[in-house]
């Protein structure tokens, strides 16, 4: 089955450097994303929601963004969380890039809304 991009862009009222830590740590991640998250011996990231685990290999630019490889049977599916600041502006934006087998976008745009605001509820804004 073909992967499908989903892509959804949040505005928040605070730095990247504020959020970085929500979407790049395990205990950040446990806080709006997902029910439990650490890292295994081998620096994978173990994700767990629905009462299933993930593994992700993540890739990191500090304070910029954060992509997730999934392996196993998730392989092929990943998850990027890029923060952009407005040139206009200077607001921060949080770009979700999903590439799931999920072909909803209505779906993903209600689930990826939910969980931003539930960052959105941590960080003030």
């Amino acid at each position: 089955m073909a992967k499908h991009k989903f892509v959804g862009e949040f505005s928040f009222k605070t730095s990247p450097k504020t959020i970085y830590n929500y979407i790049s740590t395990p205990g950040g991640l446990q806080q709006w994303f997902a029910t439990q998250v650490s890292i295994d011996a081998d620096h994978n990231y173990v994700i767990e929601w629905d009462g299933g685990k993930h593994s992700a290999v993540a890739t990191k630019k500090t304070n910029k963004s954060v992509r997730y490889d999934f392996k196993g049977e998730d392989e092929g599916n990943s998850l990027e969380l890029k923060l952009v600041t407005g040139e206009l502006d200077g607001s921060t934006y949080l770009e979700v890039t999903d590439i799931s087998d999920n072909d909803d976008d209505e779906e993903l745009q209600d689930l990826w809304e939910g969980l931003v605001d539930d960052l959105k509820g941590i960080v003030g804004g």
